[in-house]
């Protein structure tokens, strides 16, 4: 798995009371909090790809390096293209591209990335070969900066002026940065996210070839960068809209499952009866809240099928309800819409009928779970040697040709036995984490940032000493609902023991709190 921490996280605390802190301590109260993730793409042309640049990043490398250094926020770069030896190379750099080329592409650039800052550096090419009017060129970017926001309303734009050192257009490129200063400032009047800075101050020793930037150019560059999309996160116009956590299924192919069926983003008991149907009883608290503390509901579901390892429940659509999954024998997936089960009427499933083609026949290997936290499970496949493909959900096969965003390998696994992987929201910022429960109970995490090739995984090490061998009987579920996944014990009679999230074992000894018994089984 790539790294984006520098290192594995050391001095692991021994932990005492079945190695997960059984002192009754306030909840949560050593959980250090999730910076907020900010999607960033870079748009432009090959100034934006990185060429010139030693190692291929651009200004991208030395923005990402001064963003790792703070804690307010964290990014994630995202783009079409990748480009350069850095920890999140995903760009959307095209060299030669004009505003006009940009303005072609850019539409289905921003539906697939969902970015919530564009940083945009664009123009020269227009200026230098093309002749273009400064004016009118920087007209025709201010128009794009208008389908920008046409297509993602809640992105905020921060355009940076072309470098005024360029050789042979120092005056162009001055009046095109007039112009483009003063048609943003009218628009951020009146009450647009977007916002202009002044270029670099790039030297013409720092453009070797007379058009490009070397490291030392790009780094002034980042640094201006760096500077407004601080501004901007300060301003609030960076906030991701709040998304549902239902979009991970425990991970269970057994007769109990854990999934958010009323959406009040609690993980409810589910029961696959025999005959395929579903029982639920939902969470109020659990054993320890009282005689109260589940609400059974019944069957909400008469089921599909008996063969249980091919059912799963996880939030297709992003409404914080968990809904029902078939993966067929063919390697196809069949999903039902939540829309209050059985108990609510006839119309209480939506079918969507078929939303994947299927890329394994072998039910085992494929998991359901949010890669890139905007509350929709997307489609995991765990290969044999342990390596692990994700296709994100962009509305499966029903919404047409692009419902699945193919990422490639995320992932090249630790473990070839798939029973021990568990993919949990560890950290509470809305994506799958990889938990590994080690032969002697221990559990390992990687906490997802993106990816191999997007960000990367940061090893958190020991995150669970644990409290069986049997991993059979281990998920990693929200019990608590405050978005950091739990930990719960099935032990031999069906009981289920909770042990809430407290920082986790490097937290120190109180990093799980234990909560007894939160479930006598069924």
């Amino acid at each position: 798995m790539k790294q984006t921490a520098p290192r594995m996280l050391t001095a692991l605390l021994t932990v005492t009371g079945l190695g997960l802190g059984l002192a009754p301590t306030a909840a949560h109260a050593a959980v250090k909090p999730t910076p907020p993730l900010v999607k960033v793409m870079p748009l432009g042309d090959s100034i934006t790809y990185g060429v010139g640049s030693n190692t291929g990043v651009g200004y991208r490398g030395p923005l990402w390096d001064l963003t790792a250094r703070q804690s307010p926020y964290a990014i994630d770069m995202v783009g079409s293209n990748d480009a350069g030896s850095m920890a999140d190379p995903d760009n959307e750099g095209h060299s030669g591209y004009r505003i006009g080329q940009i303005r072609d592409g850019i539409d289905q650039w921003l539906s697939a990335a969902d970015p919530d800052v564009v940083l945009l550096h664009l123009g020269i090419n227009d200026l230098k070969w093309d002749k273009a009017d400064p004016a009118q060129a920087a007209t025709h970017l201010s128009e794009l900066v208008d389908r920008i926001q046409s297509d993602k309303p809640n992105a905020a734009v921060i355009v940076q002026g072309l470098l005024t050192a360029t050789p042979g257009l120092e005056q162009q490129t001055a009046d095109y940065d007039r112009a483009v200063g003063a048609l943003l400032a009218d628009r951020q009047s009146a009450g647009r996210h977007v916002r202009y800075v002044a270029p670099a101050d790039v030297t013409p020793a720092e453009l070797p070839d007379q058009l490009h930037p070397d490291d030392e150019g790009y780094g002034k560059m980042a640094q201006v960068f760096h500077d407004a999309l601080d501004r901007t996160v300060a301003d609030g116009w960076a906030p991701r809209p709040a998304v549902h956590r239902a979009g991970t299924e425990a991970g269970d192919s057994g007769r109990v499952r854990w999934a958010d069926f009323d959406g009040d983003g609690k993980p409810d008991y589910w029961v696959i009866n025999d005959d395929g149907s579903v029982d639920v009883r939902l969470n109020r608290g659990g054993d320890t809240a009282g005689p109260n503390g589940w609400l059974p509901l019944g069957k909400v579901a008469t089921g599909i099928t008996t063969d249980r390892s091919r059912v799963r429940f996880a939030d297709f659509d992003g409404d914080g309800k968990a809904d029902y999954w078939v993966i067929n024998p063919d390697g196809s997936v069949d999903v039902w819409l939540n829309r209050g089960g059985d108990t609510a009427g006839p119309n209480g499933w939506l079918p969507l009928g078929k939303v994947a083609t299927g890329l394994t026949t072998n039910q085992d290997q494929v998991r359901f779970a949010d890669f890139d936290g905007d509350g929709r499970a997307d489609y995991w496949v765990i290969n044999d040697d342990g390596s692990v493909k994700v296709w994100l959900n962009r509305g499966g096969d029903v919404s047409g040709p692009n419902g699945w965003q193919a990422l490639g390998q995320v992932a090249t696994g630790v473990t070839t036995d798939r029973s021990r992987l568990r993919l949990a929201d560890l950290d509470g910022d809305g994506k799958a984490d990889y938990n590994v429960i080690n032969p002697d109970g221990s559990v390992s995490t990687w906490l997802n940032r993106g990816g191999d090739g997007h960000g990367g995984w940061q090893p958190a090490g020991r995150t669970a000493s644990g409290t069986t061998t049997d991993q059979a009987g281990v998920q990693l579920v929200d019990f608590t609902g405050d978005t950091h996944a739990d930990y719960l014990q099935t032990g031999a009679g069906g009981q289920v023991f909770g042990y809430a999230y407290n920082g986790g074992d490097q937290s120190g000894p109180n990093g799980w709190t234990f909560l007894g018994q939160i479930a006598k089984g069924d």
